[in-house]
């Protein structure tokens, strides 16, 4: 026919224009849908996108939380945004939002696409100042990472773990879609965190400097790098509010990871992206506070069984399908 006829060299136009890794609407590799390397990040195997183990073991824990806000993080992953000098180690051509802003506060974790012909690496630092259509800069800087690796480590000062893997991006909350990743929480560490340990597990590298005098919770088994979720038996009808039953899916079915402390008691955090933080109206909500009141910490997630479970063993949900490009995906059965 000659639809058909003109459709296939329609659709090779589409593939020269396509950035790689960008997923396509109806796309697929196998049987998987394909995703957006800069909406869904990392690999496969990822802390960030790894299911829960159906063999995960759960412990009750009380994190003391009170009051949650977010910790906001600065995102800019738009491979067509203009490009701007960055001011700060490590340096160089950065693609910036022209509408995004940042005023230096502390322990606001900023992450910035790399003007590179890849256009999937991205370098992270805090805290970052910003002019809207400025150029960017920050006092601290970590080295560049691919948004296909593993995007475990990063700017977070208490944990040293990722500032764009984990973190709520615009349009989750709001979407038709659950969110289909773990996400990250900073706990009051005088209260919750335990030294046990050095302060920290994996995933996380480190834990706060003087974690020592400073973490005084009981539970051994929580500090940085903590796996928390809530088990898959918790009860979900009571939560009502739209953006508070997303969440308390994605702690049901990934969890979310500690990566640093709050700066007060008795609060707690989840890590939004600057531009989402309209989607969030309830996250302070009692429906919040009660699903937090419920969070257990995974006994067993390791490098060995991340979630829980080794590679390979039945999770919660299906695994990360691959980017447009085919890569990046689950093996059948993951």
């Amino acid at each position: 026919m000659r639809t058909a006829r003109l459709l296939v060299p329609l659709l090779a136009v589409l593939a020269l224009l396509v950035p790689a890794g960008t997923a396509v609407a109806g796309t697929a590799a196998g049987d998987a849908p394909t995703r957006d390397v800069y909406q869904r990040p990392f690999a496969w195997d990822s802390i960030w996108n790894l299911p829960l183990a159906r063999s995960a073991q759960y412990k009750p824990f009380d994190a003391k939380i009170g009051n949650v806000y977010p910790d906001v993080e600065n995102i800019s992953v738009d491979p067509n945004a203009p490009a701007r000098t960055l001011d700060g180690d490590p340096g160089g051509r950065v693609l910036v939002d022209p509408e995004l802003s940042a005023d230096g506060s502390w322990n606001n974790c900023s992450t910035l696409l790399l003007d590179t012909p890849d256009r999937t690496t991205v370098v992270q630092g805090q805290p970052m100042t910003l002019e809207p259509g400025g150029d960017p800069s920050w006092d601290h800087g970590w080295a560049p990472v691919s948004l296909t690796g593993d995007g475990v480590t990063g700017c977070h000062g208490g944990s040293g773990m990722s500032g764009i893997g984990g973190t709520i991006r615009e349009g989750e909350l709001s979407g038709p879609e659950p969110l289909r990743h773990a996400l990250k929480f900073s706990l009051p560490c005088t209260t919750s965190c335990s030294a046990e340990g050095g302060g920290f597990r994996w995933p996380a590298v480190k834990a706060d400097l003087g974690y020592e005098g400073k973490y005084g919770g009981d539970e051994p088994e929580v500090h940085m790098g903590s796996l928390l979720a809530l088990p898959p038996d918790t009860d979900l009808s009571g939560v009502t509010e739209p953006d508070v039953r997303k969440v308390a899916e994605a702690l049901r079915t990934y969890g979310g990871y500690v990566v640093d402390e709050t700066g007060g008691d008795p609060e707690g955090s989840f890590d939004v992206q600057s531009t989402a933080l309209d989607e969030f109206p309830n996250i302070s909500s009692e429906q919040m506070l009660d699903l937090l009141r419920k969070l257990a910490v995974v006994t067993n997630s390791a490098p060995g069984t991340p979630g829980g479970g080794a590679l390979g063993t039945p999770r919660l949900a299906d695994c990360a399908g691959p980017f447009a490009d085919g890569t990046g995906g689950a093996p059948p059965g993951c």
